[in-house]
């Protein structure tokens, strides 16, 4: 005969501790018994995504939209049913179901003559729609344009008119794990920041909470954060906050997660956005002995002054980046780019660093490549450096790969740059071919087979 043994509190604080972070979510939700313990024990995660429009907790999506029903009688148009099987409208809308611009009205006036010149302009795109549609060769579905089109106008007319709208809208919850989904549907009088922050605050705002991998903004990183002008002499820099809200009282970044302050660790951290923004959101949160992270990825931009950055214990530069990465603010004593755009100008500059600078012994950089030939063509900037030999050191001599450049160094140092197929080890961090590696060695701990 089985028998069920109910579990005391301090074997519950244990239990606790290492339960799955989404199953543990859902013991505080339904068992009052449970949110004592719940309350006292830090909630691990495995990996965490905050996008802006949904948050991940170790494969589970949670996300908040708009949807629009209407009644039985009233077919539900296409473009709408899809925006609902969609998770819904990602920003917030009025009864109409029109974008809530913020905008606060100074006379009665104001805004029906901005319905009408917004009506009128939505007229004259739909005319143009239905008039090209046919000439235009573009993939794309024009009846479902053209009758989501058609719905903001019908929008709009009512709005000016006062009319009562045929639907209703309500705030979906999805929560998705797999081919796994569960809805939960209120009615919409809140708006969705505050609905955002209060699931939040339900999961994350009463324990401490440890982060293996903590993800900031969408899933792909953001191209346009940097970019390269002719021979590399300047970095034009876009740099939005696409996955925070900016405070209008003070301007300050909001904290990324509703959690006490000094109650986050984080393990290893990426930023697809603005660093200096994602960076801002966790302060007040983080713990004051988080460790350094073991790992911190980000695109190439202007890196912050900052303690968090200084003190990773591994940078990835995710997107092409300059050589300049190691001749800038970033002193890490490891850092990996993605791949790079290797310009004289900026190789020299970093050659006279290195011999003015000491660098400290077992300095380690690292760049991705998929061709040996562009391999060989950086390498012909090394062996072009005066004193430059050829060798080999523990680390090449049984690779596919055994010769590498010797460069001396101040202050009985060596610089030793190889490459290698990407092994096992270095896919954690680099996905390309092949890896060059440039290390900082003690003199003499590579092995000179002659000069080029």
């Amino acid at each position: 005969m089985t028998t069920r043994n109910p579990l005391f509190y301090q074997s519950s604080k244990c239990v606790a501790r290492y339960l799955e972070a989404n199953i543990r979510f859902q013991l505080f939700l339904r068992c009052p018994g449970f949110c004592s313990v719940h309350k006292t024990q830090p909630v691990r995660i495995h990996e965490l995504k905050v996008r802006p429009n949904n948050f991940e907790v170790n494969g589970t999506v949670f996300s908040v939209g708009i949807i629009r029903k209407y009644p039985a009688t009233t077919p539900t148009p296409k473009s709408v049913k899809i925006s609902n099987a969609g998770g819904g409208i990602q920003y917030d809308v009025d009864r109409y179901g029109i974008r809530r611009d913020g905008q606060e009205e100074t006379r009665e006036m104001t805004g029906a003559m901005r319905d009408a010149a917004q009506l009128n302009f939505f007229e004259d795109l739909l005319e143009w729609m239905a008039r090209d549609r046919e000439r235009q060769r573009w993939d794309v579905d024009w009846g479902l344009l053209i009758e989501a089109r058609q719905l903001e106008i019908l929008s709009y007319r009512m709005r000016m008119t006062n009319q009562e709208p045929p639907f209703t809208q309500y705030l979906q919850l999805t929560i998705t794990n797999g081919t796994a989904q569960k809805v939960e549907l209120v009615e919409y009088d809140k708006n969705l920041k505050f609905t955002r922050n209060y699931i939040l605050g339900k999961i994350f705002g009463v324990v401490k909470v440890q982060v293996g991998s903590l993800q900031i903004g969408e899933d792909k990183f953001n191209s346009r954060l940097g970019f390269y002008r002719a021979e590399d002499e300047e970095i034009v820099l876009e740099q939005p906050g696409n996955a925070f809200h900016m405070s209008p009282r003070d301007g300050q970044i909001e904290p990324l997660l509703p959690v006490p302050e000094e109650t986050l660790k984080i393990g290893e951290m990426i930023v697809t956005g603005n660093l200096k923004n994602a960076l801002a959101s966790i302060k007040t949160c983080l713990s004051e002995n988080n460790p350094p992270f073991k790992k911190l990825t980000c695109a190439y931009q202007s890196f912050p002054d900052d303690p968090l950055v200084q003190t990773a214990k591994l940078i990835c530069i995710a997107r092409t980046a300059s050589l300049r990465v190691f001749n800038g603010k970033i002193n890490n004593n490891r850092i990996h780019l993605r791949s790079c755009n290797i310009q004289q100008k900026s190789f020299r500059n970093l050659v006279n660093k290195w011999a003015m600078e000491k660098s400290e012994i077992g300095r380690f950089y690292s760049i991705g490549f998929n061709k040996v030939k562009e391999i060989e063509e950086f390498f012909s900037l090394f062996i072009n450096i005066p004193g430059a030999e050829r060798g080999d050191n523990e680390e090449t001599r049984w690779s596919e790969f055994p010769e590498c450049i010797i460069i001396p160094m101040r202050d009985e140092t060596e610089l030793n740059v190889w490459f290698e197929k990407t092994n096992e080890e270095d896919k954690v961090y680099c996905n390309t071919k092949y890896i060059v590696k440039i290390k900082v060695q003690n003199s003499g701990y590579a092995q000179v087979h002659g000069s080029f």
